[in-house]
């Protein structure tokens, strides 16, 4: 049976939409269809509004799966769903959550991040992706493009901080734990620059695939560069499986060596080096955290013998498993700071 083709013609600003959403602008485009502003008419509530274009079985099979991917989440740092289906010539839509603020890729286009928001921002998805690994579902196309600031922004400059909170949004590759496993293969699609090595040699990959971007977007937020570079994709690719990254601290010499070292092991090409999930990776973010937020790991000239001692056993934990006693040293001295991080990153229920 031949796969019918048809492209949906952009749609116009007050067009009316599958009969209940007013068209109020257009947000943008991609390899999928378009996306608008749009308003349910009875709800007078606004959406984003996806609109398939591409109508073969291979681009259904992805809008699908990302309408299932998007409904099995409700977390604060993971764009909503509404509404799905088709209009009453068959084409299909999504209705998500609007998110009025700009994307991560805008902000880095102007501006690296100081190392506390870079590290609030890599937080705050690594919640987010906590919550979506922990139901089966694997993102597989996190990049800045990919990552929205639900409020607008304020001034890049003076240290002022984004206002709202980080949400991923574009679950079109997603993957899901109970239809095909939450491994996959075959060709990679996505960026080059975020793709995990083992999702560009096809080999079967995991929640893994999304701390590795992570740790590539980590990178960037700190340094304004990627950590594998090329004149095309083909070279980029080929450096990210075969060459180690850039050493960050030598363009960012203010990141802590116990920051660096996790962002090389998040960025490590064997899946099996890196942390095991995004819970992982945010449990050793936060004893990093709670390092900086004190005192550089190689300095401790300020603190006290015993609280120098604690330092430096902090900064050799191994970062994908702290030890219990380094684990209760946290708790013990932190743990109301340690709460009240979750608590604003959306982790802890609203």
């Amino acid at each position: 049976m031949l796969a019918v083709h048809h492209v949906v013609g952009r749609l116009g600003t007050n067009d009316i939409f599958a009969e209940r959403y007013r068209i109020l602008g257009h947000l943008g485009s991609g390899g999928m269809g378009h996306v608008y502003r749009a308003e349910h008419i009875g709800l007078k509530k606004p959406v984003a509004l996806k609109v398939l274009g591409k109508r073969s079985a291979e681009y259904v099979a992805r809008f699908e799966r990302e309408a299932r991917a998007i409904a099995r989440l409700d977390h604060v740092g993971c764009v909503r769903i509404f509404d799905h289906g088709t209009d009453d010539k068959g084409v299909p839509y999504i209705a998500m959550e609007l998110i009025d603020g700009p994307t991560l890729a805008l902000a880095l286009s102007e501006d690296s991040f100081a190392v506390s928001r870079a590290i609030n921002v890599a937080r705050a998805l690594l919640v987010a992706l906590a919550h979506a690994h922990a139901h089966g579902v694997v993102h597989r196309d996190l990049k800045p493009e990919n990552i929205m600031f639900a409020a607008p922004r304020t001034r890049l400059d003076a240290g002022e901080p984004w206002l709202g909170r980080p949400v991923i949004i574009d679950f079109g590759l997603a993957s899901l734990a109970d239809s095909a496993g939450i491994t996959g293969n075959g060709f990679a699609m996505g960026s080059p620059s975020y793709i995990a090595p083992e999702r560009l040699r096809g080999e079967p990959h995991d929640a893994r695939a999304d701390v590795y971007a992570v740790g590539v977007i980590l990178y960037e937020m700190l340094s304004g560069l990627r950590p594998f570079l090329g004149a095309s994709p083909q070279e980029i690719m080929t450096n990210a499986l075969t060459r180690p990254p850039r050493p960050l601290r030598a363009i960012v010499p203010e990141v802590s060596p116990a920051l660096d070292a996790l962002i090389r092991r998040a960025l490590a090409k064997d899946p099996t080096k890196r942390f095991a999930d995004a819970e992982d990776m945010l449990s050793a973010l936060d004893d990093v955290a709670l390092l900086d937020a004190r005192v550089p790991i190689d300095d401790a000239t300020e603190l006290d013998d015993g609280d120098a001692s604690a330092s430096r056993t902090m900064a050799m934990l191994e970062l994908s498993r702290p030890s219990l006693l380094g684990r209760a040293w946290s708790w013990l001295r932190y743990g109301a700071w340690r709460w009240g991080r979750r608590e604003l990153s959306g982790e802890v229920s609203r």
